[in-house]
């Protein structure tokens, strides 16, 4: 049942990260309103706190995908580094200002050619601006605070809207990063799902599954760190070139970084079990001893785990019993000193031994 939920959520956040470049956000907007012979709306935000965030913005098709931000030391750091290539204008302050988010060749010969619209951008930030982005069928600005009521930033932003507008009469341009951001993005993050169900499923598993529990998760975590740092690798050299393409190398490290030490636990063992068509090596063997421990789990709860210490009475075995293996309460109450019990052991695919089935005799 676990694998089964493991793949579903894995797919499911394949999926939902797939979709959502394509899914628009509902939000809550004003009637329009007129700016500079413009119909522009305009909603509020909640940012950090009790920080108010007002939202420009103006529905007309875009065929260009860009974002416009104050550069920032992490930007600097990454164009250095050869990670990131930003679209320069040749002016000076501008460039030094506002880093382009863009790799369109459309958008690079509007931004260096027209200095009104890089006029209009610099004051818009001069006015509390955040971030300016267009794509799909809308063109947002956001500043800090509350700014419906101000004339000044809307008629700047229905002016810069014009100067963009003009970009509708190009052909529409394949954004091939938006192509490689989607297939990314979806794969470590449908392997983020898969270990977080992972996780949830050691939290409520109660009984041992290996012999040797701490060898699996050492191979596990060995083999897929070297997986994950192979993959960032080359999500590196596919983005570097980019000038967004920074940003999506740093989401992959951080979410494989979580991803890696359990799912990579997880992946390597559902492969070691669901793969294995090994016959059974039949272990039998004594109880020399048995007991319950209470743990204290999330929000106050308790819970018991059942343990038994099994002598192997199977002479020449090839596998090594733990000194203290964790069954059910069910076979647990089954048990008494001296009961023989039988161990069904896999030999497993990435050979690491696995219990099959643990049955009183």
């Amino acid at each position: 049942m676990w694998i089964i939920l493991k793949l579903l959520f894995s797919t499911t956040a394949f999926l939902l990260r797939y979709t959502h470049r394509y899914m628009r956000m509902h939000i809550m907007i004003s009637s329009p309103t007129q700016h500079e012979g413009v119909e522009l709306h305009s909603y509020i935000a909640k940012g950090r706190g009790k920080q108010q965030l007002t939202t420009w913005n103006r529905t007309f098709p875009c065929k260009t995908s860009f974002k416009l931000t104050r550069e920032s030391k992490l930007d600097i750091f990454f164009k250095h580094w050869g990670f990131a290539e930003e679209i320069q204008t040749q002016d000076l302050s501008f460039d030094s200002t506002i880093y382009i988010a863009s790799d369109s060749t459309n958008f690079m010969r509007k931004i260096q050619t027209d200095a009104e619209c890089r006029n209009l951008i610099m004051q818009l930030f001069d006015n509390g601006c955040l971030w300016i982005s267009g794509g799909g069928n809308m063109m947002l600005a956001r500043f800090s605070g509350d700014l419906r009521s101000d004339s000044k930033v809307s008629s700047l932003f229905a002016q810069l809207t014009k100067h963009i507008e003009e970009l509708q009469k190009q052909p529409r341009e394949i954004d091939l990063f938006a192509v490689k951001t989607l297939i990314t993005e979806s794969l470590i993050w449908g392997f983020a799902g898969y270990a977080l169900v992972s996780v949830l499923q050691w939290l409520r598993m109660r009984e041992d599954v290996y012999l040797n529990a701490v060898a699996l998760a050492r191979s596990g975590i060995l083999v897929s760190a070297v997986i994950a740092l192979a993959l960032v690798a080359v999500i590196a050299w596919i983005f570097k070139k980019s000038s967004r393409g920074h940003r999506i190398i740093i989401e992959s490290f951080l979410v494989l970084a979580f991803a890696v030490p359990f799912g990579g636990i997880a992946l390597f063992s559902d492969y070691n079990i669901q793969l294995d068509r090994s016959p059974s090596t039949v272990i039998e063997g004594t109880v020399e001893g048995h007991y319950t421990q209470m743990h204290r789990g999330r929000s106050g709860r308790h819970y018991i785990t059942y343990h038994i210490q099994v002598s192997d009475n199977s002479p020449g075995s090839k596998f090594i019993l733990p000194t203290d293996l964790r069954v059910s309460s069910h076979l647990y109450e089954e048990l008494t000193m001296k009961s023989r019990v039988r161990i069904d052991v896999g030999s497993g695919k990435l050979k690491h031994p696995w219990i099959r089935k643990i049955t009183a005799l």
